[in-house]
């Protein structure tokens, strides 16, 4: 997908009188993917590159030259005393005290050991460790977190570097460890010491193998067509009724294929035996794709959850957002993911009376709809922000002020919920051009030519790349979104503006 960089004619928008104002601050009884996490950080491949510099020596750079980007992925959670915590790669950590409504940062003193954190509550500790790094320990799950050392293991022939860890207690406190991530290799594990928790007592081996054969979908590429690598990946262990789901990803995190897989076994280190649902988690199209590489733990509702990858990648593969969603177990006893959600979805002990689905019946009511903005004549380009992909977008000419954009809805509707994705285009913190807060209204026509605020933000100092906020429930036929304010050297280009509600009957 090349990169959407649109100059577009200057002219003028007329803003008319607000009849109510909402800020959007009232508590939430929705989620919405990719979720609203605060202070996503610049990607860990982007922070040394300068913007237009030539491509060298990393193949998953998606254009000719480099970029700065942000990115979060790979994400571990923990349900602790009715607070979620989340790891994920490029950062650590954020907290959710209301069931996954809304985060907060709170960063760790080791923000960023590397790819792929795992953490694991282990008797009164919390460990930690990372794609290459030491193990760790911590009396809070917030840290601070102090080394243990490095993991040793016998060397085997063909096993592979400590990429991806993944670390599991059983019930009796039995502590394993999972890893691997190569072209064509497995997943491997080996239980630790208890005693001392960086070394093995047994002997590593491969507990998943690379079976394209049977299993066309872990071969690499947005038609799984390299038959000979699938980048095993992002073992993640989850012992549900006394049976061991060993799950994995594959086919490359940087495509819309990439998806999960899953192995069963009566013991922590198998045998295991495929499932027949596999993939169990495979989203290929739609604003959600590239479904993979996370975790699936107990939550709330006394259920599974699952956190996960999405791709989003323009500038570079590892261009990638997070996912939350419920996980199911048949009644086979295996392992599915019924949907990649990117509607909004009722929290946990808010799903209406009566209600068998966790949907709530929102759409989006100005996907794909005529768009006008600001500095352009009634066209299409708009549609770069209303068209379901999180890798196009719609910006401003460079001269326009007070940039805005205006979607037509096929019919009156009643709209609930607001969501905004937003792209930092120039994004460049080696000069000083850093991330922040975007700042805008959304309005609503409530009547001809008579504009309603539904959502304020105009004051906001939050960085948000992803916005969801529910506003009070108003009918209109027409939402436009007015762009306030951005970081400074940042083109505020949109992604996605989406309203979601319900047409009359």
């Amino acid at each position: 997908m090349k990169k959407q960089y649109l100059a577009l004619v200057v002219s003028v928008v007329v803003i008319a009188a607000c009849t109510s104002i909402c800020s959007g601050a009232e508590p939430l009884s929705t989620f919405c993917n990719p979720l609203p996490i605060p202070n996503y950080p610049i990607g860990r491949p982007a922070r040394g590159v300068t913007n237009g510099g030539p491509v060298t020596g990393d193949a998953l750079w998606l254009g000719n030259e480099t970029e700065q980007f942000r990115e979060l992925a790979d994400p571990t959670a923990l349900w602790l005393n009715g607070k979620w915590y989340l790891y994920p790669s490029a950062d650590m950590a954020w907290v959710s005290v209301d069931n996954g409504a809304t985060w907060q940062h709170h960063p760790l003193n080791i923000r960023d050991v590397g790819y792929a954190p795992t953490v694991v509550s282990y008797g009164k500790k919390f460990l930690l460790i990372a794609s290459g790094s030491p193990l760790y320990s911590s009396d809070s799950p917030l840290g601070p977190f102090h080394v243990l050392g490095p993991i040793r293991v016998k060397d085997v022939v063909g096993m592979p570097d400590f990429t991806d860890p993944m670390l599991f207690v059983d019930e009796d406190q039995r502590l394993f460890f999972y890893w691997g991530c190569t072209k064509a290799g497995g997943i491997w594990g080996v239980e630790l010491d208890a005693a001392n928790l960086t070394n093995a007592i047994t002997t590593p081996k491969e507990l998943i193998r690379f079976d394209p054969v049977h299993q066309p979908w872990e071969a690499l590429g947005d038609w799984n067509q390299t038959s000979n690598v699938g980048w095993m990946e992002g073992s993640w262990m989850l012992k549900h009724r006394g049976k061991y789901f060993l799950t994995y990803s594959a086919a490359g995190t940087q495509n819309r294929t990439y998806a999960m897989g899953c192995y069963t076994a009566s013991m922590p280190l198998g045998p295991f035996a495929r499932q027949k649902r596999n993939p169990f988690f495979r989203t290929t199209d739609g604003l959600v794709t590239g479904t993979a590489h996370g975790c699936i733990v107990p939550g709330p509702e006394n259920r599974l959850w699952t956190f996960y990858t999405i791709r989003a990648g323009v500038a570079h593969g590892f261009e990638r957002r997070i996912g939350m969603d419920r996980v199911e177990v048949d009644s086979q006893g295996e392992l599915h993911v019924p949907a990649a959600t990117s509607l909004p979805q009722w929290l946990p002990g808010k799903i209406p009376a009566g209600q068998n689905s966790a949907a709530t019946g929102w759409l989006p009511i100005n996907g794909g709809e005529p768009t006008i903005c600001s500095s352009s004549a009634p066209n299409l380009r708009g549609r770069l922000a209303v068209d379901n992909d999180l890798r196009t977008w719609w910006q401003p000419a460079a001269d326009d002020a007070r940039p805005a954009i205006t979607s037509l809805f096929e019919a009156p509707a009643r709209i609930h919920a607001v969501r905004v994705i937003w792209r930092d285009v120039g994004l460049n913190a080696r000069l000083g051009v850093n991330p922040g807060a975007f700042r805008y209204r959304v309005d609503l026509e409530t009547a001809k030519d008579q504009w309603t605020t539904i959502l304020d933000r105009s004051q906001s100092d939050e960085d948000f790349l992803i916005d969801y906020r529910e506003v009070e429930s108003t009918v209109g036929s027409r939402a436009r979104l007015v762009i306030l304010g951005w970081p400074k050297g940042i083109t505020p280009a949109v992604a996605e503006f989406t309203v979601f509600g319900k047409h009359f009957d």
